[in-house]
């Protein structure tokens, strides 16, 4: 399901873009839709990547440290 957004530009980058798209209004508007769900989706993968980071870190930081025992987390036996 499409929701309708309206956007704000700077007069003199809406002119750029127009000019960019031969005065083609609809496809101004196509471009910025696939711009901005490129940028959401690249958005979210960098989020996955910054939870499996923490995700790591809480799991190697959860065992004690300093032991020697089979199986301690981090230390690369």
């Amino acid at each position: 399901m499409k929701k309708k957004l309206t956007i704000d530009l700077d007069e003199k980058v809406y002119q750029q873009l127009l000019k960019r798209f031969q005065g083609d209004e609809n496809a101004l508007k196509e471009y910025a839709a696939r711009v901005l769900e490129n940028q959401n989706q690249g958005s979210e993968e960098e989020a996955t990547s910054d939870e499996i980071q923490k995700g790591l870190e809480d799991y190697l930081n959860k065992g004690s440290a300093g032991t020697r025992s089979y199986g301690i987390k981090g230390q690369g036996w």
